[in-house]
């Protein structure tokens, strides 16, 4: 029996022990004796399905990386290989959709597995698919004799792209510093304690100070993330359309990306962001005064320096609150923040992320300098395709992606943030 009929084998049974459960609840009793015993026997059978579904998925594996011929790393189209490998094309193979041409899809994955040394029962694919074209740019193709049937890219620029997963994360626009194509574990110097110029007298020696150089480390951390495409989306061939699902798709990732870089995430496999990093101020009041105070914060650790990226990222409560809230109570007209993108003259950013310390009202906000935010982004991620969930019924797919990121800060004085606003207006 194929992968497919066994996963809509499988379907079809653990959806009649959903429905006896419901039918018991209903009556708001247990589960009669032959319900039970009907129960019992469509989990043995659901166990048993397990097993042959992952020999068809293990066996699937190897008949795709036996079907592909490798293009080497180190071949000069393998980046071009890397770029021409559709998102739609890949949910459509994974979903048994009959057409797909899929060799070039299979050749990058197999590839991709060689040099990871991990096989996967989906597909591995390049993080060069929430890259979108940008518009505007001369894009030179190919075309078939006679009736220019097919039109790719054969000069891939990076400056011709537009990275989606950057775009779409708040942090990323606030200007931290994203290190894409990781491979392996990464490790940067970090000078935490350096040494200071000193005025001198005739014949005086310099006294030598110390300078204390660490690792900033990263490795690679897992972010999943699953989104329905349903039937015509995905069967769409439009450029247009390609572009829609990988913005879609990185818009997830961004999401994630920021929560884990934020530090609001409590997961112990998350990232340790900004917030659980620094120690956080406050802005409870919130006053004129408390947010100087976090800017002042940077200025007596030498990190006010204005490289672009000083920025403030928090909750769109906060920016409510302080878009209602006078500089000084009954003598000033004007507010905290006047202008919905500026604070204190800093660029400012919401982020949904930034829940607060729990309590309802509190939300949380971060100012910095983002360019000593680091994200890594490795190279590759996985994609698998599960046709039978939710979206099954409308002809949809449910599709899977796992990404390997972690994010690290160079200089924690750079940061300032206070988990405490009290947003409730007033």
């Amino acid at each position: 029996m194929r992968l497919p009929e066994l996963l809509e084998k499988r379907a079809a049974k653990i959806g009649r022990m959903r429905a006896l459960m419901t039918a018991a609840e209903t009556r708001g009793a247990d589960l009669s004796d032959a319900e039970r015993t009907e129960y019992d026997a469509l989990e043995n059978e659901v166990r048993a399905l397990n097993q042959q579904i992952e020999r068809a998925q293990r066996l699937d594996a190897l008949e795709r990386a036996a079907s592909a011929t490798s293009v080497p790393s180190g071949a000069p189209d393998y980046d071009r290989a890397r770029r021409e490998v559709r998102l739609l094309d890949a949910v459509n193979y994974l979903a048994g959709t009959p057409g797909v041409d899929a060799e070039r899809l299979l050749e990058v994955s197999q590839q991709i597995a060689r040099d990871q040394q991990r096989s996967t029962a989906g597909l591995w694919l390049p993080t060069e698919i929430m890259q979108t074209p940008r518009f505007g740019q001369e894009q030179r193709v190919v075309t078939s004799a006679g009736g220019g049937a097919g039109a790719v890219f054969t000069e891939h620029h990076p400056e011709l792209y537009t990275d989606e997963l950057v775009a779409a994360s708040v942090v990323g626009a606030a200007g931290a510093f994203v290190i894409p194509g990781l491979v392996g574990n990464f490790s940067a110097p970090a000078n935490d304690v350096g040494a200071s110029a000193q005025w001198i007298g005739d014949n005086e020696s310099i006294t030598p100070g110390d300078i204390d150089v660490n690792a900033r480390t990263m490795q690679p951390k897992h972010l999943g993330a699953i989104i329905p495409f349903s039937n015509n989306m995905r069967l769409q061939a439009s450029p247009q359309v390609e572009i829609l699902a990988r913005r879609t798709f990185a818009g997830q990732f961004a999401a994630g990306l920021d929560g884990g870089a934020l530090g609001t995430l409590t997961d112990d496999d998350a990232p340790q962001g900004i917030l659980q990093v620094i120690t956080p101020g406050t802005f409870a009041t919130p006053s004129w005064a408390e947010g100087l105070g976090l800017i002042s914060s940077l200025a007596t650790n030498n990190a006010l320096i204005d490289d672009g990226t000083l920025a403030w990222v928090g909750h769109p409560q906060c920016s409510a609150k302080l878009q209602s809230t006078v500089r000084v109570a009954n003598t000033d007209s004007r507010f905290i923040q006047e202008d919905p993108r500026s604070l204190y003259g800093y660029r400012y950013f919401n982020s949904t992320a930034l829940v607060g310390n729990g309590s309802p009202a509190d939300r949380s906000i971060v100012f910095g300098r983002f360019s000593d935010l680091l994200i890594g982004i490795w190279r590759d991620l996985e994609l698998l395709v599960n046709p039978y969930g939710d979206a099954f019924a409308s002809g949809g797919v449910e599709v899977r992606g796992l990404l390997s990121a972690d994010v690290v800060l160079r200089h924690e004085q750079s940061f300032a943030g206070a988990n405490d606003m009290d947003t409730t207006l007033s």
